[in-house]
């Protein structure tokens, strides 16, 4: 069975605020999100463009659309992730969703042995000849694969180190890029103290929590790795006060 490997990145947090401010992340990391766009959410959202309902996913779409051609894998047309087709879908696993190993079904493709007409059904009649539709076509994946957590194919160049914000923008990092982020989200100086670095790993957990938290939040990273812990805490504590309840009725 195919192992899974985690993606590492370092956030950037404000923990006065309790926010995630940035992640700094490596290829692996921005193409998962990128490929998110593949499960042909990218054409509800160009869709329905003007309206404010995605929660952080349509500023995924748009720093695709704005990303350089330079970061861009030279084989990969970023127009596939934008207006996905039916079956994109199909042929990749962008967020590490499938158990470990298995693969997405695709769909087979027959023609006749003369016209060009295509059908998933063995045996129909091409509507130019009526001869029996039973050549089975073999999809070839342009893009090369690449199994980042059972992950879908190669968009960003591999040298390059980007910035994520909380609501899912993303570009090529620069210490001034992120010295203006950490300005404008920290107002005061006396919290600049309370400033982290955080070195975390993303998973298939953290990936359908992304994916969950990205339609209908703008602080997509900080749902995904501090409210989860968060909620943790809160819960143990209430059941530590339980516990202390249940002792003191005990007495």
């Amino acid at each position: 069975m195919a192992t899974r490997t985690k993606v590492k990145l370092t956030l950037r947090i404000d923990n006065s605020a309790n926010k995630v401010i940035f992640a700094e992340a490596k290829k692996d990391f921005v193409d998962i999100l990128f490929n998110i766009l593949s499960l042909p959410i990218g054409s509800v959202i160009k869709l329905l463009e003007n309206e404010d309902k995605f929660g952080s996913i349509d500023n995924l779409y748009k720093s695709l659309e704005n990303m350089d051609k330079y970061h861009l894998q030279p084989n990969h047309n970023k127009d596939q992730l934008l207006n996905p087709g039916v079956t994109a879908s199909v042929l990749c696993d962008p967020l590490m969703l499938l158990p470990s190993g298995s693969q997405p079904k695709q769909r087979t493709l027959y023609k006749c042995e003369k016209d060009r007409h295509v059908t998933d059904s063995k045996y129909a009649s091409c509507p130019n000849c009526y001869a029996e539709m039973n050549y089975q076509l073999w999809y070839v994946e342009f893009q090369n694969a690449k199994n980042v957590l059972g992950g879908g194919g190669e968009v960003v160049m591999p040298l390059t180190t980007y910035m994520v914000t909380d609501d899912l923008h993303i570009k090529p990092f620069s210490m001034i890029s992120s010295v203006d982020l950490l300005q404008n989200n920290v107002k005061n100086a006396e919290d600049i103290g309370d400033l982290e670095e955080r070195f975390v790993e993303f998973g298939p957990d953290e990936a359908l929590e992304l994916l969950r938290t990205s339609l209908k939040s703008k602080a997509t990273l900080t749902n995904v790795f501090l409210m989860k812990k968060k909620e943790v805490y809160e819960g143990e504590g209430r059941l530590r006060m339980a516990e202390e309840d249940r002792m003191e009725a005990l007495k």
